[in-house]
């Protein structure tokens, strides 16, 4: 992997690869793949990192499992592809480096302008199911409330059948399920390729 630093902002200096600038086009060039993009986010994470424990988190996320769960071969193909391509690509833009005595690939490019372009200011995948139970609650609670209170007579909806206020819970519920996945997966969703 070579040492000189191509494609950078000026104030790079080739010596100098911590604080290393691709351009605004290296860059989007750069993160135009989603094994470069988690490679980084990771870096960003964890500024050394093992090959081998990179490309088992990569291949973890790409097949939606745990890392426990990774089989042989996925985690050879992200690791053959991390090594032979995509750490090469990194390190001739000064981003990061592979240590091949450790076995270690480690971030050396400028942290805070990686995270500009990948817009990391939380966790990649974050979970917080908590909130969407009270709304998913709420919800049930309400609906079951509007037609007990039909069946009593006793709600200004006396016009409507019990069959369209059940149409109608099912459609909150429908779309209470739809906003929950594009809260808590959406952003998976849109960023894989």
């Amino acid at each position: 992997m070579s040492g000189a630093v191509s494609g950078t902002d000026s104030g790079t200096v080739d010596g100098d690869r911590s604080t290393a600038r691709p351009s605004r086009d290296a860059m989007f060039d750069l993160l135009g793949n989603a094994r470069r993009r988690r490679t980084l986010r990771h870096l960003l994470d964890e500024s050394r990192i093992p090959i081998t424990d990179l490309s088992a988190r990569i291949a973890a996320w790409e097949n939606d499992t745990t890392v426990e769960a990774v089989s042989g071969r996925q985690r050879k193909q992200v690791y053959s592809s991390l090594y032979q391509t995509h750490v090469p690509r990194l390190d001739d833009h000064g981003l990061a480096r592979y240590d091949a005595d450790d076995r270690v690939v480690e971030l050396t490019g400028d942290a805070a302008y990686l995270r500009r372009f990948l817009d990391v200011t939380e966790p990649a995948r974050p979970r917080d199911t908590r909130r969407w139970s009270r709304y998913f609650f709420l919800t049930a609670v309400v609906g079951s409330a509007v037609i007990a209170g039909h069946w009593l007579g006793t709600t200004p909806a006396t016009h409507l059948a019990t069959e369209d206020l059940y149409g109608l819970l099912t459609v909150a519920f429908m779309m209470l399920s739809v906003s929950f996945v594009m809260a808590v997966e959406g952003r998976k969703i849109l960023q894989s390729e």
